[in-house]
C-alpha cells in the first residue's frame, strides 16, 4: 500500500477500461475505416479514440466480471502510446482473455496480438518481499499511418474492494464514444458516485437484471497546456459494493464507521510483542513525563530496528503482520510498521490509531459521501493534549512528527475503537518549508570565482535532500550535490552535510567550490548574474484558457543572500534594478546593492503561499514567474577602474 511504488489494480483498470466486445454488434462502428471519423474530431488530431467503454456485470458481493473493448485511430507517432495496454491482476482479479488487432485506414486487418507482444511484470519491483500483484503489458504498433489499434479483454473479480472507475475521457485526444455499463441483479442496488451532479445514468431492465449506462460522445481535442490533469475536466463515475468479503473476512461499506470496523478486525490480536520485549520498551520511556518525548524515543527505536518492505499477497494487501513478526524480522510494509509502532506506543502507555490515507499527489480529494476504498497507504495518529502527532512509519530517516507532502493536507480515515472516522491531516505553511542559502563569492581578476555556501532546508524541502543523501555512498553524495547546484564548470573542494543522522527537521549542506568562469569579460568590462544559486528559468506556457488549477507539492519560502568580493581593479558600473512582485499566492523580492568599493550584496526571497492556484489565476501566475525569471537573469556590469 505504499504510494508511488504500488500499481493499484483500480488505477490500471481505470486507465484502460472499455465495454465488452460482445456488445460490439450493437454499436454503430463495427469497422474502423478512417473516413468514418467526423471531420471536426480528426482535424489536427494525433489520435482519435473511436470507442472506449466498459461493461461491468455484478453477480453478488463477491463475484463480478468486466468485459472491455477500446479502439484508437493513430495518425502519427505522437499518438503511438495508445498501442500499449496495461492490465493488473492478482488473487482477486484474473484476466480471462486478452486480444488485440491493428487495422489499416480501410478497416482491414493488418496484424493481431501475439504472445511475444505481451510482457508480464511484478507490480512492485525491488522493494517487495513477496506479492501476487502483477501486470500484463500488451503492445501493438504499426509504422504506416493512419491505423487503428483495438484491444479486447475480460477480467473476473473475486471478492474485491476495488470496482472499476470510469473516466469519460482519459487523454486530451478527441473521443467519438466512451461508455460505461453496470449490470446488477434486479433485486440488488448499486452504489455509484459521479463528479457531475447533472449527469444521471440511463436505467433499464432486461430480464432479471438492471442496467445502468453512462455515455460521452464527440469530445473534441484539448490543448495540452490547458489541462494539468484530465480528471479536472472529465466525467468520473465510481461504483462500490456495500457488503463485501476478502478471503472470508466480510465487511461493509455502508458507512465509514463500518469500513473502519472491518479494517480494525483485520488487525485483531496483532499488537503483541515477543515475551520480555515489553520490559525493554518500558525502560526506554518510564522516566519520561512528556508524551511527545515518549513518542519521539519509541519512533527512533522503531526506525533503528526496521526497514520498509512491501507485502501484497492476498489478504496481506490489507492485513498487517503482527508486531512480533516485525520485531523479530525487522521489516514490514506501511500497515505492518504502523501496527508495530502503535504496539510500541501502547506498551509505553501512549494511545495511537492507524489512519488509512491516499498518499501522493492528490488530484481528487477523498469523497466523504461515498464510503469506498480510496486509500493506498497507512500512517499513525497520536492524539496528545493540545496537539496531535502524525507518524510516517516507513522511513528510517524521517524526523518524528513529519509526514511529508505526500500525506499532508487531505482527508483520511482514522480507525478508532468504534470504527472509521474521517479526519484531516495537517497542512504545512510556506515558512515551515524553508530553504535558506548564505554564500560568499570571491571573484578573481580573470572572472574565476571561489565560492562558499551553506544551504539549510527544513520541512518538506528537506525531504528530497534526506531521500537522496541519507543512505548514499560518498561518491553518490558528491555527484548529487554537484548536479543539484546547477552551476556549470564547478570544481567541488569540500562538502559537509549536517542533520541526517540526528533526524532533525533541518538539514544543512556546506560547500566550497570554484568556478572557472563566473564573470564573462567583454573589453574593459565583466558581466555576471548575481543570482548564482537559485535561478528560475522555466515560464508557464501561454494558453487561451486554463481548465485545470496549478497544483504544487507544498507551499515554500526560499531566501538567498550572496556577498560578492570583486577585484580592486574593478568597480560596479551597473547593478540590476530592485524588483518586488506581489500576488495573492506569492511574493518575490530581489535586490543587488554595493557595500563599499569592492563588495556587492545580492538578496532574493521567493514565497509561494498557496499549494493550489485556481485556473482563473493562471495568467497572473504565468506573469508572476515571467517576472521572476526576468529578474533572476539580470546582470551586474563591472568596469576596470
Amino acid at each position: 500500500m505504499k504510494a508511488g511504488k504500488t500499481i493499484s489494480i483500480l488505477a490500471v483498470i481505470c486507465v484502460t477500461m472499455t465495454a465488452g466486445w460482445r456488445e460490439m454488434k450493437r454499436l454503430d462502428n463495427p469497422e474502423y475505416e478512417v473516413r468514418r471519423i467526423p471531420r471536426e474530431l480528426a482535424l489536427n488530431a494525433d489520435a482519435v479514440v473511436r470507442l472506449k467503454s466498459i461493461s461491468f456485470e455484478i453477480d453478488d458481493a463477491n463475484t463480478a466480471s468486466l468485459t472491455a473493448i477500446q479502439a484508437v485511430t493513430v495518425f502519427n507517432k505522437n499518438g503511438r502510446d495508445h498501442g500499449e495496454l496495461t492490465l493488473g491482476y492478482d488473487k482477486f482479479h484474473q484476466i480471462d482473455d486478452l486480444e488485440g488487432t491493428i487495422y489499416n485506414e480501410n478497416g482491414e486487418e493488418l496484424k493481431t496480438l501475439s504472445d511475444d507482444d505481451i510482457k508480464d511484470w511484478s507490480s512492485f519491483s525491488d522493494y517487495s518481499l513477496y506479492e501476487d500483484s502483477r501486470v500484463h503489458v500488451a503492445t501493438l504498433y504499426e509504422n504506416n499511418y493512419p491505423y487503428t489499434v483495438e484491444f479486447k479483454y475480460s477480467i473476473e473479480y473475486r471478492g474485491s474492494l476495488n470496482w472499476p472507475v470510469w473516466f469519460g475521457r482519459e487523454s486530451i485526444d478527441p473521443v467519438e464514444l466512451s461508455r460505461f455499463e453496470v449490470s446488477v441483479p434486479s433485486n440488488q442496488e448499486i452504489r455509484y458516485w459521479c463528479n457531475r451532479d447533472t449527469i444521471r445514468p440511463l436505467e433499464v431492465r432486461k430480464g432479471n437484471r438492471k442496467i445502468y449506462t453512462w455515455e460521452e460522445r464527440s469530445l473534441g481535442k484539448l490543448a495540452r497546456d490547458e489541462v494539468g490533469d484530465v480528471e479536472d475536466i472529465t466525467t468520473i463515475v465510481r461504483v462500490a459494493p456495500t457488503a463485501f468479503s476478502l478471503e472470508n473476512h466480510s465487511g461493509s461499506m455502508k458507512s465509514w464507521k463500518d469500513f473502519g470496523i472491518w479494517y480494525k478486525s483485520l488487525a485483531q490480536d496483532k499488537d503483541l510483542l515477543p515475551e520480555g520485549t515489553g520490559k525493554e520498551i518500558r525502560s526506554l520511556v518510564d522516566s519520561l513525563k512528556n508524551p511527545r518525548d515518549k513518542v519521539s524515543t519509541l519512533y527512533r527505536y522503531m526506525q533503528s530496528r526496521t526497514r520498509y518492505v512491501s507485502v501484497q499477497l492476498g489478504i496481506g494487501g490489507w492485513q498487517p503482520f503482527d508486531a512480533t513478526y516485525v520485531h523479530s524480522r525487522g521489516y514490514g510494509d506501511c500497515k505492518a510498521l504502523s501496527n508495530y509502532m502503535g504496539t510500541l506506543l501502547k506498551e509505553g502507555g501512549v494511545i495511537s490509531f492507524p489512519v488509512l490515507i491516499r498518499n501522493g499527489n492528490v488530484r481528487y480529494p477523498m469523497i466523504k459521501e461515498f464510503p469506498s476504498n480510496q486509500f493506498n497507504h497507512v500512517i499513525l495518529c497520536v492524539p496528545i493534549e493540545k496537539d496531535t502527532m502524525w507518524l510516517e512509519c516507513t522511513s528510517q530517516s524521517m524526523p518524528v512528527g513529519h509526514i511529508g507532502s505526500g500525506n499532508e493536507d487531505r482527508e483520511a480515515l482514522l480507525i478508532a475503537p468504534e470504527g472509521g472516522v474521517v479526519v484531516r491531516t495537517p497542512r504545512s505553511h510556506a515558512g515551515e518549508n524553508r530553504q535558506t542559502r548564505v554564500a560568499s563569492v570571491h571573484i578573481g581578476s580573470k572572472g574565476e570565482a571561489d565560492v562558499r555556501v551553506r544551504t539549510t532546508v527544513t520541512g518538506n524541502q528537506q525531504d528530497r535532500v534526506r531521500h537522496a543523501l541519507a543512505e548514499a555512498s560518498p561518491a553518490d553524495r558528491e555527484r548529487w550535490i554537484i548536479e543539484d547546484l546547477q552551476v556549470p564548470n564547478v570544481s567541488l573542494r569540500s562538502q559537509a552535510v549536517e542533520g541526517l543522522d540526528s533526524r532533525s527537521l533541518d538539514v544543512s549542506i556546506s560547500l566550497a567550490f570554484s568556478i572557472d568562469k563566473l564573470a564573462v569579460p567583454s573589453g574593459e568590462r565583466f558581466f555576471f548574474q548575481p543570482n548564482l544559486l537559485e535561478r528560475r528559468t522555466d515560464i508557464p506556457p501561454e494558453v487561451s484558457k486554463r481548465l485545470s488549477p496549478i497544483r504544487l507539492g507544498y507551499a515554500y519560502f526560499d531566501i538567498d543572500s550572496v556577498v560578492y568580493h570583486i577585484p580592486n581593479a574593478f568597480t560596479a558600473e551597473a547593478l540590476p534594478r530592485p524588483v518586488a512582485l506581489n500576488t495573492s499566492f506569492g511574493r518575490y523580492v530581489s535586490e543587488t546593492a554595493a557595500l563599499g568599493d569592492t563588495t556587492l550584496v545580492f538578496r532574493r526571497t521567493l514565497e509561494i503561499s498557496q499549494r493550489i492556484i485556481p485556473p482563473e489565476q493562471y495568467n497572473e501566475y504565468r506573469r508572476f514567474f515571467q517576472g521572476v525569471a526576468n529578474a533572476d537573469r539580470a546582470q551586474v556590469v563591472l568596469r576596470k577602474r
